[in-house]
């Protein structure tokens, strides 16, 4: 009888979290694709518009970012409190950062942005299933890939303000890729423990939005990574 009970529960939790993972799954999804269309738009059908405001907006592209990095701070303070709010943000992200990374895709040909697209989508895939399998803690290398991603950063702009190095940019972009593989599966893992924590509670759908984000992070980074890598001349 209580074994029972207890694999009644067991299943209960194990479609609970196959649903959050489903939710979180669907929002990265839409963001995606959000981006991509606004991409697209930007590339194909405003782009005398966009290279008139690069033009006339010298520090365009920097509001761009910044407006970027406050939207993320916004859905990390908003995801549990209001998720409907988060959601919104969400989506104003996912259309900004098309809008950004169409200025990047314009340096590069079809052929490598479908090479990259593929290599981020492989890598994503198979870091997302070792990451939601192992049974292994991945606290340490979560927080290694932390530290890691500012040294990344750091040597970014390094290398672009003042060396310009091509090399080095490759090693960059290789270092890149491992350490956004570290942290899509890092996250995985993650994503289970807050369901553990929040279990069926109403700040579980904020925080499908907020994990989303973090997979979304890591996607496009990973693309951006494996495009300086296929792109290069």
């Amino acid at each position: 009888m209580e074994q029972n009970q207890y694999n009644q529960v067991s299943q209960r939790s194990d479609a609970g979290l196959a649903a959050f993972f489903s939710k979180i799954y669907a929002y990265l999804g839409i963001g995606i694709a959000l981006s991509a269309v606004s991409a697209y738009l930007v590339l194909n059908v405003f782009a005398e518009q966009a290279n008139q405001f690069m033009q006339n907006n010298p520090f365009g592209l920097i509001i761009l970012w910044v407006a970027q990095i406050a939207l993320v701070v916004f859905l990390s303070a908003k995801a549990v409190k209001n998720p409907s709010l988060a959601l919104g943000g969400f989506i104003a992200y996912a259309l900004l950062n098309g809008v950004v990374m169409s200025f990047t895709l314009a340096m590069y040909s079809g052929e490598a942005i479908t090479s990259a697209f593929v290599a981020a989508s492989a890598t994503f895939g198979v870091m997302a299933v070792f990451g939601a399998r192992t049974k292994k803690n991945l606290s340490a290398m979560g927080q290694a890939m932390r530290v890691a991603l500012i040294g990344v950063i750091v040597v970014l702009l390094v290398n672009g303000l003042f060396l310009r190095s091509e090399p080095l940019m490759l090693f960059i972009s290789i270092v890149t890729v491992f350490v956004f593989a570290g942290l899509t599966a890092y996250d995985h893992q993650r994503i289970k423990a807050i369901y553990n924590q929040f279990g069926d509670a109403p700040e579980l759908k904020g925080m499908a939005v907020f994990c989303a984000l973090q997979l979304y992070l890591n996607f496009i980074n990973l693309l951006l990574a494996f495009l300086r890598i296929f792109g290069r001349d």
